[in-house]
């Protein structure tokens, strides 16, 4: 009977916690369904092409895709998370403002493209494939350039209500490419890594496509690119940037750390580790931003709020590490033995990152409902660079084994740095913000600090 009596009250306790959570998970779940629909098919690309090109090209291919999103990143210029809060506020200029940065974007984007295929070949010859032919060091450039303007373009959209639209534009990105990938394999006899980041340039260009009626209804909007307006938004756009760019840069650039400092093959396996480790990251993630969200708008109860979404997230990476633990091997079999060979082990190490990043992502969104961002940027380029330079010390010492403990050392430091400002949000009753308050452009910064992780796939 006593027994019975408990477990009414422990099912009792778990309704009301979820009665209590239910718009935090339903709009956590939303954001996850929508990124594994886009994620789904990433996987299926790098399966065409670990079963359809060679390893050295797979591993020169992702290192490429890796820098292209994290130089079209650059080349954002903060102007995506400045033009999301920027655009919802003004009543005309939508369309010449936003036409006047995706200019400027794709632009600096492909100035950074071309640099990089330029000067990359000299730092490693892993990179060699970038600069090897002018079409390929062109498509490299202007896959850069292109993702530069679909980074702020997807946010812009989104500032506008357009949300709808920019998750077409990305499914059809993802279907693009993979087609285009398909048909490479088919009709291209010892394709190298250049077609395969061309075919992720393709999609990109191909997806624009949807905007075609988004430009038809301009509702009297000048189409005319307003530069002179988006000059007097340049200081603020500078501090997005730098903000955007410290809580990315070590997913973004890891694999290129790893083509330069060990081989093509080795960074082929890695890359296909780092992304499924990337699926754990994705609850933490989810979760803390959907809390963030919600404690800006009613702050009454935000600790429990965030202690739920820590103890799921910690409960997930438990769950997902013991699920690795026999399935590590089997899944990078389904990319090929060399995958398996390579990267197993690794990928078991990376799994553990979860923990550490729970931590991290809860930190920063902490700091988000407490309007104290600004504060906790020195700390996370500082853990940016302990993650970076974790994983080179580690590569150096001990290969593909040797960078993921590298990086997970890094980051537990990161970790251990932030834990005291996480576990005081955690137990605090309620977030008190200091009296400062940013601008709404500021806010609208702080939303969207976390360009997709998978936006890589």
């Amino acid at each position: 009977m006593n027994g019975s009596g408990r477990g009414n009250g422990l099912r009792a306790r778990l309704q009301a916690t979820t009665r209590h959570n239910r718009t935090l998970l339903t709009n956590a779940g939303s954001m996850v369904g929508t990124t594994l629909v886009t994620s789904a098919l990433g996987v299926a690309f790098w399966l065409v092409a670990a079963h359809n090109f060679s390893q050295p090209a797979v591993g020169v291919a992702s290192a490429a895709v890796a820098a292209m999103t994290l130089l079209g990143f650059m080349g954002t210029l903060g102007l995506g998370t400045l033009l999301m809060g920027d655009l919802p506020r003004r009543e005309a200029h939508h369309r010449s403002l936003l036409n006047a940065a995706l200019m400027v974007n794709v632009v600096a984007g492909a100035v950074l493209g071309l640099g990089f295929a330029l000067i990359a070949p000299l730092v490693s010859p892993n990179l060699g494939a970038l600069g090897e032919s002018l079409p390929s060091t062109a498509f490299f450039a202007a896959g850069v350039g292109l993702t530069a303007l679909a980074f702020v373009l997807d946010q812009a959209l989104i500032g506008l209500l357009h949300g709808g639209l920019q998750l077409v534009r990305n499914v059809v990105f993802a279907l693009v490419k993979l087609l285009a990938l398909i048909a490479i394999a088919v009709l291209v006899s010892n394709a190298g890594a250049p077609w395969i980041y061309s075919a992720w340039a393709a999609g990109i260009a191909c997806s624009l496509v949807v905007l075609v009626g988004f430009y038809a209804r301009r509702d009297g909007d000048a189409l005319r690119p307003n530069f002179a307006l988006l000059m007097q938004m340049r200081a603020s756009a500078a501090s997005h940037a730098a903000v955007n760019l410290a809580l990315e840069t070590a997913d973004l650039a890891m694999p290129i750390l790893v083509i330069v400092l060990l081989s093509a093959s080795a960074n082929a396996a890695f890359y296909i580790a780092w992304m499924i480790a990337g699926f754990l990251v994705m609850v933490p993630l989810s979760l803390s931003m959907v809390a963030y969200a919600i404690g800006s708008a009613d702050a009454a109860g935000l600790s429990r709020r965030f202690r739920f979404t820590f103890g799921i997230s910690l409960g997930f990476g438990l769950i997902a590490n013991l699920m690795l633990l026999p399935m590590a091997s089997p899944v990078l079999q389904v990319f090929g033995q060399g995958y398996a060979d390579q990267a197993t082990t690794a990928l078991h190490i990376l799994a553990l990152g979860v923990f550490p990043l729970t931590i991290k992502t809860h930190y920063v969104a902490i700091h988000r409902v407490q309007r104290r961002l600004g504060t906790a940027l020195p700390v996370v380029w500082g853990g940016t660079l302990l993650e970076l330079g974790g994983g080179a010390v580690g590569a150096i010492a001990g290969g593909l084994t040797g960078v993921a403990l590298g990086w997970l050392a890094g980051l537990c430091v990161e970790g251990l740095v932030m834990s005291k400002d996480a576990l005081r949000g955690l137990r605090s009753d309620r977030a008190q913000p200091p009296p400062r308050v940013e601008t709404r452009e500021e806010l609208a910064a702080l939303t969207s600090l976390d360009a997709p992780t998978f936006e890589r796939l």
